[in-house]
C-alpha cells in the first residue's frame, strides 16, 4: 500500500477515501488511536490520484 495510506492503515481498522477529481488527487479518513488506550484521532491523509487505484475501494 503506497504511503501515506500505509501509516494510516496501522492506525485503524476501516478507512473511507474520496477521488477529487478536479485536483487530480484523493482524500481518505478513519478514525484511530496509535495505542490501546484513548485517545482516538481523527486521521486524515491526501495523495496523487495517480499513486492509488480508486476503483478497489469503497466508496461512501
Amino acid at each position: 500500500m503506497p504511503e501515506p495510506l500505509n501509516s494510516l492503515s496501522q492506525h485503524a481498522v476501516g478507512m473511507h477515501a474520496w477521488p477529487l477529481q478536479d485536483r487530480g488527487r484523493w482524500l481518505a479518513l478513519t478514525i484511530g488511536q496509535a495505542d490501546k488506550e484513548p485517545p482516538r484521532e481523527l486521521l486524515a491523509a491526501v495523495g496523487l490520484a495517480a499513486a492509488l487505484d480508486l476503483s478497489a475501494v469503497s466508496r461512501s
